[in-house]
């Protein structure tokens, strides 16, 4: 395609030369813009060209399998783009005091397909949790404000009293997530680019998932970051004694306990499980008590995301990794609800993906199985709790 435009370029650029000499002059000019222009379109479109096997500028193009292959037999041959890119970044790695012994990093900028996916598996970056990448060092000290100025009625030659703005410290530590991927020798071998996608995806999902989950519910204990369920002085909501059924009264609750701290504000909205959706769109308007045929609340022929949405009045997404056997009391199968500014929610990434490949691992010889471990370097915090509100007694049946 690149080729094509500039023969037409030159073709025009020798028809002008022949036809226009008394404008010559500007129209070179126009020319060199134009010939400027799609040199740097060329540069673009070079880091970005596909990994297409026959192409000779395939080598460009960083494999995932060609360097499974090179790292399990240790034989660089056929993998030399693969080499640079690991030894450039094991440098890296070392100048920013991150430990590197007998294993391979690859970088962020190689993998930018396997971010954009995990950022997509990811309801809570989905809804607009702030991600530090690269980060370097630890652990990662980010201010944030705890306290303010008070304001003072003075009387006349009186002293203003003196108020402190106050401030705090969130840290941030890296602790690993890792994903264990098991692939076929042959399927190695045959540097797929449908196959190695797929592979890719995989692992983005799984290092996804669990980043969403620690997010929600990681304890903070046994190398899990601290999730909003156990974060300290976060707004809470309670249904009932054994839970009850969560409803748009509920999510005016929700919005308010963020109100009454002056934090409904930044990207709002929910997470919660597919069974909170389905019960409030169940949800039907008794013309008497004990009525359960009335018209629902929501037409279900306006159940679309759109409509329901605007019922709820803020954007939400939906995960199956909340649990919806929790118990309370009596209550059982309960489940929680996320309300937040997500902004507020801080995701903090220290380099690139750890690769390293193994045919030695359990029974992979004899099934002629290459293991590949996938690791990355997270941590999670919020900064201000009252940004956050969660409801854990909602009934999921």
């Amino acid at each position: 395609m690149i080729e094509q435009i500039k023969q037409l370029l030159n073709e025009y650029k020798e028809s002008l030369l022949s036809e226009y000499n008394s404008s010559k002059e500007n129209e070179m000019v126009k020319l060199d813009l134009l010939e400027a222009k799609i040199k740097e379109i060329e540069s673009k479109m070079e880091s970005r060209k596909v990994n297409i096997p026959g192409l000779e500028d395939e080598k460009k193009e960083f494999s995932y399998f060609k360097a499974i292959h090179a790292i399990r037999h240790n034989d660089w041959s056929d993998a030399g783009f693969e080499k640079e890119v690991f030894d450039a970044t094991r440098k890296k790695a070392m100048s920013m005091g991150t430990s590197s012994a007998g294993g391979y990093v690859v970088p962020t900028i190689y993998i930018a397909d396997i971010i954009e996916k995990l950022r997509a598996e990811s309801t809570v970056i989905a809804m607009g949790a702030t991600v530090l990448n690269d980060l370097q060092g630890s652990p990662i000290q980010i201010p944030r404000q705890s306290g303010g100025a008070t304001g003072y009625w003075v009387g006349e030659n009186a002293a203003i009293t003196a108020s402190d703005l106050e401030l705090e410290q969130l840290s941030l530590t890296p602790k690993k997530v890792g994903a264990l991927v098991k692939l076929s020798n042959s399927l190695i071998k045959l540097s797929n680019p449908s196959a190695e996608a797929l592979v890719r995806s995989d692992i983005a999902q799984a290092i996804a998932l669990q980043i969403d989950l620690k997010a929600l519910r990681g304890t903070g204990s046994a190398n899990q970051p601290k999730g909003i369920v156990y974060q300290d002085s976060i707004n809470t909501l309670a249904l009932g004694t054994n839970g009850d059924d969560f409803t748009f009264d509920s999510v005016l609750d929700m919005e308010y306990e963020l109100a009454a701290d002056n934090a409904l504000k930044g990207k709002l909205g929910f997470i919660f499980h597919p069974a909170i959706r389905r019960k409030m769109l169940k949800t039907k308007v008794a013309q008497y008590s004990g009525d359960t045929s009335g018209e629902y609340v929501v037409t279900p022929i306006a159940t679309n995301e759109g409509n329901f949405q605007a019922w709820l009045g803020y954007p939400y997404k939906m995960t199956t990794q909340i649990p919806i056997n929790l118990t309370k009391a009596e209550g059982t199968s309960l489940t929680e609800i996320y309300f937040a500014n997500w902004a507020e929610l801080i995701i903090g990434q220290w380099g690139g993906l750890e690769l390293m490949a193994s045919q030695e691992t359990s029974d992979a010889f004899e099934k002629d199985q290459t293991w590949v471990r996938v690791l990355q370097e997270v941590d999670i915090s919020i900064r201000h709790p009252e940004s956050f509100c969660l409801c854990s007694d909602a009934k999921a049946t």
